[in-house]
């Protein structure tokens, strides 16, 4: 029978886990990480890893979502630090695009077939969620930007969560686009993009 465990220890085996998978899918991939591989550097056996997940793309997943809330962090704290224009709107846009695709754990799911069997594995009440909580972190900015004329007012705060969000999958096709213009089209399409959501002067 399985060892149970209380409140506290699940906790902290979670957190050892996400610590295991943070190291090994930074260093070795996510693809050539094993559930036996993080079940022993979180000091677990690797039966008990699916007491906590049921897979490791699930694992995987969580993580994800730490790092985004932690670049999501930084961002909003710079902006705290700056006055808000259009200009700002633009240089946030374009440093969180540049965190989002260097994170060492984002860059695993913006290869298009990790991006693949990572979604594949996951139930789709997870990706809604994690939607979800994109819109609803980001929508009170948007709404604030909106107010003070520096983004446009026909367009709905989830909409434009949901053409940043576009734009970051965008690197997935970086081959397709070619590595020789990738970077300069990306600048250019996400200036192209922030100057579209800006509010027109007299309007």
């Amino acid at each position: 029978m399985p060892r149970k465990f209380d409140t506290d220890e699940k906790s902290l085996i979670q957190q050892k886990l996400l610590e295991a998978g943070r190291s090994l899918f930074s260093r070795y991939g996510f693809k050539k990480t094993n559930v036996g591989e993080l079940a022993k550097a979180a000091g677990i056996a690797a039966g008990t890893f699916y007491l906590f997940y049921r897979s490791k793309e699930e694992l995987f997943f969580d993580l994800m979502e730490e790092e985004e809330q932690a670049i999501q962090q930084i961002m909003l704290r710079q902006l705290e630090s700056t006055s808000k224009s259009k200009e700002a709107f633009r240089l946030f846009f374009k440093e969180g695009f540049r965190l989002m695709t260097e994170n060492p754990i984002l860059r695993e799911v913006l290869l298009p077939e990790q991006f693949e069997a990572i979604v594949r594995k996951l139930p789709s009440d997870k990706l809604e969620r994690n939607y979800a909580t994109d819109v609803r972190k980001l929508e009170p900015l948007i709404r604030q930007w909106q107010a003070e004329g520096i983004l446009r007012t026909d367009m709905n705060p989830e909409l434009i969560v949901s053409m940043l969000r576009s734009i970051i999958l965008l690197s997935l096709h970086k081959q397709t686009i070619g590595d020789a213009v990738y970077e300069a089209t990306m600048d250019a399409l996400i200036t192209t993009v922030a100057d579209g959501l800006a509010a027109k002067e007299g309007v």
